[in-house]
């Protein structure tokens, strides 16, 4: 087996561990708060992530991309991301944190004030742990953030729960965070090999901040296009509204970005050290792209067939009204994770310049459409959203293929037969919503069927991608139990 496969099975390994440990209890924790929280509650406490999200994206100032993408990289280099990061997570905490009384006059939530004031502060503890998670990932050591981050996940799930069940609402939450972030930040420190020095290098500064730097205005304009709809939810419609959205964007992301997110972990980090070396990065990356396809699309055709009582299993009927917008975002999540996986391809290209440039253009793009549906409803928001997925992954594509031959046409070839089988195949599904039967019977005839009928097909014509997730699954000891793939004659 080739070093590239070991050390991509080995990290996919211990971030799927990390999940898929984590998914059933968040899945029964969500399903207990949001019978404790309301969607107003739940709604609040989104209404300033989109600027902490960008007060974050440039405090790290894209330096983890390119401390990760630099293969000699020095003592100098990490040390200079430390202090930096520090230093600009403190100016940015500090400035939010004065800014609470606007935010809560603003958003006209009085709760907000001291939330806020409370974020800000510990958005500087956790930049105190950043470069030793970055670190891991350019060793390629998986395993421990897959632990540790399991850990302290879990450690807060319990404070949560008794909060909320002694009313205390939006904190209930608050402190879930905190207990997190501090017990995170606590272990990494006594664990990791590496401690910081007094030392900062002018030279690696520009070393690093020359390609990390486009990455981050890149990712501030990615983090604008995809916050900025809960700000106009939250202020030009109700917290309520933005409770019921934020809750069909979780719904629908919780396992395509689980995927998403294991996958782009890996992939940069390792594909990084075959940058130069097209005849293994291209293959690999459109294997990739079959094989997180495969799954993404099946699971949000099936959430889009049965959005209503899958939301009435998790969260009860009070919570009916985030299954319009699940719906709609599920269009959009089947194949956003293209324009990720081709992101990720210009990144270990580096080509910052270029993604800067692109994320200007798609995000003006974004901002028309986002305005105009703002005019007209949530759910238009909704579509907006999905409509530029489309258009982004145009744009990515076509720039990764002027680069690398790896074309629009040639990904489309890739993936899109996924997607379109993966809807046909839950067709069944979406007309046991039509009938009277109880939710529960609904999800289980219907998740039966879609799953037999996609799994099982691809099983039974040898589907390449599938063929290869199969084999990485019977090498690990969760899949020893499946029997070999026969071939197909």
């Amino acid at each position: 087996m080739s070093r590239l496969k070991k050390e991509t099975i080995s990290g996919v390994k211990w971030g799927m561990l990390q999940k898929f440990t984590l998914q059933p209890l968040q899945l029964f924790y969500g399903m207990v708060l949001a019978r404790l929280i309301t969607p107003t509650e739940m709604g609040i406490v989104g209404l300033t992530a989109i600027f902490f999200a960008v007060a974050n994206q440039l405090a790290s100032a894209g330096f983890g991309v390119a401390l990760i993408r630099k293969q000699d990289r020095t003592d100098e280099d990490v040390n200079t991301m430390f202090w930096f990061n520090l230093v600009m997570s403190l100016v940015m905490g500090l400035l939010l944190f004065l800014l609470a009384p606007w935010f809560a006059s603003f958003y006209n939530q009085p709760e907000l004030l001291l939330l806020t004031q409370v974020s800000a502060v510990m958005m500087f503890l956790n930049s105190c742990a950043s470069v030793h998670w970055t670190l891991y990932q350019c060793r390629r050591d998986f395993k421990t953030p897959a632990i540790v981050n399991t850990i302290t996940a879990i450690a807060g799930m319990p404070v949560c729960l008794v909060l909320a069940w002694m009313g205390w609402g939006v904190w209930a939450l608050m402190w879930q965070n905190v207990v997190s972030s501090v017990l995170n930040l606590v272990i990494v420190w006594y664990i990791s090999p590496w401690k910081p020095r007094f030392l900062f290098s002018g030279q690696s500064f520009i070393s690093l901040f020359s390609f990390g730097a486009k990455l981050a205005y890149g990712g501030i304009l990615h983090i604008l296009y995809r916050e900025i709809r809960t700000f106009i939810i939250g202020k030009f419609y109700s917290p309520a509204q933005l409770g019921l959205y934020t809750r069909g964007v979780h719904v629908t992301n919780m396992l395509p970005s689980t995927i998403s997110s294991v996958l782009g972990g890996v992939l940069y980090p390792v594909l990084a050290t075959v940058q130069d070396d097209n005849e293994r990065l291209i293959p690999a990356y459109r294997m990739y792209i079959r094989i997180s396809t495969l799954v993404i699309a099946w699971i949000c055709m099936w959430l889009l067939a049965m959005g209503k009582p899958v939301v009435e299993l998790l969260y009860g009927s009070d919570w009916l009204g985030c299954a319009v917008f699940l719906r709609v975002i599920a269009l959009g999540v089947a194949v956003d994770h293209i324009s990720s996986i081709n992101l990720s391809l210009l990144m270990v290209k580096g080509k910052a310049n270029l993604m800067l440039g692109l994320e200007i253009v798609k995000k003006i793009i974004s901002l028309s459409l986002l305005l105009f549906a703002a005019t007209i409803s949530v759910e238009a928001i909704c579509w907006a959203a999905v409509l530029y997925t489309h258009i982004a992954i145009i744009f990515n594509t076509y720039f990764v293929g002027r680069i690398t031959g790896l074309t629009w046409w040639k990904q489309q070839k890739d993936y899109m037969p996924y997607v379109i089988y993966a809807a046909i195949s839950c067709a069944p599904a979406w007309l046991c919503t039509l009938t009277d039967w109880h939710f529960v019977l609904q999800l289980v005839v219907g998740g039966s069927s879609a799953f037999l009928l996609y799994f099982g097909g691809l099983h039974l014509l040898c589907d390449s991608a599938y063929k290869e997730l199969y084999s990485m699954l019977r090498q690990k000891s969760v899949g020893r139990w499946l029997p070999p793939l026969r071939e197909r004659p």
